[in-house]
C-alpha cells in the first residue's frame, strides 16, 4: 500500500531540488543545500522492506539495476542528443556546455563514469548511480547485521565517516558517485531504522529477531519511549530550520553543502543540518497528510529529477533569445526563480504523461502500457 504522505514528501523534496537549481539568495540557497539530497537517500531508505529482498539478492541487483541504472543511461542518452541537436543545429554555443568541446570519446567516458560534473549537460542524473551504489551498500550490511541494530547502526556511522574523510583527503573521485554513497547509506539506513520505529508492522517478511533484537520490537520500552517523544519533534526541528534559515539569510554562507562534489563542510554540522532538515520536512508531510499535486509530482520525481534541468535551460534561452531578458539582473531574485520553476513544473506535465503512457522503458519499466499498445495497433492498422 502506497504512503500518501511519503508521495508529498517526495514532491515537496523534487520542487526543492527544481527550486534550488536556479539562482537563489545565498542563504537560502545554502539552505536547501543543506538537506535536500539527503532527504531523498532518507525517503529511499524508508521504502526499503529488507524482508522482501532478503532470499535473493540477485533479485534485488536485477530491480535495482532496472529502476536505477537503465533511467540513467537512457536519459543521459537522450538529453545528451537534446543539447547537442540544440548546440549544433539551432544556435552553435547557445548552451555553452563544456562537455560537448571534448573528444566524442570523452563524452562516452563522462557518461559511463556517471559524475555529475563529468555530465555537466545535465548534472542531476547523478543521483541516480550513487542510490544504486547505497543500495547496495546497505543491501550488504543489512544481509549481515539488519537484525543487530547496534552493529549496523556502528557500521553507518563508521561508512559516513569514511565518506567525509575521503571528501577531504582523496583527491580522486569513485565511479558512480561511490565515494558519496559512503555518506548517503548513513540517511539510507536512517529512513530505514526511523520506518522500524514508527511503522514496523508494514514491513514484509523482516520482522525483529526476539532475541538479538528485543529492544526494538513493537511494545518495548525503547519504542513506547520513542513514541511518547516523537510527539515533540515537529515543532523542535521545524524551530531549529526556521532559526537556522533567519540565520542564513540575515548571515549569507557561500560554502554551502553539495554532495555531488563532495562539499560537506564541518562533519557535525554536515550531519546535523542535514537531519534537522530531513526530519523537519518528514513531519511536516505527515501533518499534511496528503495533497494531489505534491502527490503527482512525488510519484514522478524520477521524470522530474531527469528532465528539469533541460526544460530550465530551456526557459532561459527562451526568455534570453526572444526577449533580450538580461539574466544577470534576476540572479539572486527568489521571485524570479519561483516563477521558473512553476513553468518548469507545468511543462513537464505533458512529458510526464507521454513518458508514462508511451515510453515507459526510459523509466526501466518491462511492459509497455495499454495506450502504447493500443497506439501500435492503430499504427499497424494505418501502415496495413
Amino acid at each position: 500500500m502506497r504512503l500518501r504522505w511519503i508521495d508529498a514528501l517526495k514532491g515537496i523534496g523534487i520542487i526543492l531540488v527544481v527550486f534550488a537549481h536556479h539562482s537563489l539568495p545565498v542563504g537560502l540557497d545554502t539552505y536547501i543545500f543543506s538537506f535536500h539530497m539527503p532527504l531523498f537517500f532518507f525517503i529511499s531508505g524508508f521504502l526499503f522492506d529488507f524482508g522482501k529482498y532478503a532470499g535473493s539478492a540477485a533479485d534485488f541487483v536485477r530491480g535495482r539495476f532496472r529502476s536505477l541504472i537503465v533511467p540513467y543511461f537512457a536519459f543521459a542518452v537522450l538529453t545528451c542528443l537534446f543539447y547537442f541537436l540544440v548546440d549544433t543545429g539551432f544556435q552553435p554555443g547557445v548552451t555553452n556546455i563544456e562537455f560537448f568541446e571534448a573528444t566524442a570519446l570523452y563524452g562516452i567516458y563522462s557518461i559511463l563514469y556517471a559524475l555529475g560534473p563529468l555530465v555537466s549537460y545535465n548534472p542531476p542524473l547523478w543521483f541516480l548511480t550513487c542510490l544504486f551504489v547505497t543500495e547496495l551498500l546497505f543491501y550488504g550490511l543489512a544481509k549481515n547485521y539488519y537484525k543487530k541494530p547496534g552493529k549496523l547502526i556502528f557500521w553507518l556511522t563508521a561508512a559516513g565517516v569514511i565518506g567525509y574523510l575521503y571528501s577531504v583527503y582523496i583527491p580522486f573521485r569513485l565511479p558512480w558517485n561511490a565515494d558519496v554513497a559512503l555518506s548517503a547509506v548513513v540517511f539510507y539506513g536512517a529512513g530505514n531504522r526511523f520506518r522500524k520505529f514508527t511503522e514496523p508492522e508494514k514491513e514484509s517478511g523482516s520482522g525483529f529477531n526476539p532475541e538479538v533484537d528485543s529492544v526494538m520490537e513493537p511494545g518495548s520500552r525503547f519504542r513506547k519511549g520513542f513514541a511518547r517523544a516523537e510527539r515533540f519533534f515537529p515543532g523542535i526541528f521545524i524551530f531549529l530550520n526556521l532559526l537556522y534559515l533567519a540565520y542564513l539569510l540575515e548571515f549569507p554562507a557561500s560554502d554551502k553543502v553539495n554532495m555531488n562534489v563532495l562539499k560537506y563542510g564541518g562533519f557535525f554540522s554536515y550531519y546535523f543540518f542535514a537531519f534537522s532538515g530531513t526530519f523537519a520536512f518528514v513531519y511536516l508531510s505527515k501533518k499534511i497528510g496528503s495533497s494531489k499535486i505534491l502527490e503527482y509530482y512525488g510519484r514522478n520525481s524520477l521524470i522530474v529529477l531527469a528532465l528539469h534541468f533541460p526544460i530550465k535551460d530551456i526557459l532561459t534561452k527562451l526568455a534570453v533569445l526572444s526577449f533580450g531578458v538580461e539574466l544577470e539582473y534576476f540572479y539572486y531574485n527568489t521571485a524570479f526563480a519561483l516563477s521558473l520553476t512553476v513553468l518548469n513544473l507545468l511543462l513537464l506535465i505533458p512529458v510526464i504523461f507521454l513518458i508514462n503512457n508511451y515510453f515507459p522503458f526510459l523509466l526501466g519499466k518491462k511492459r509497455a502500457s495499454a495506450k502504447l499498445e493500443g497506439f501500435k495497433a492503430r499504427f499497424r492498422r494505418t501502415v496495413n
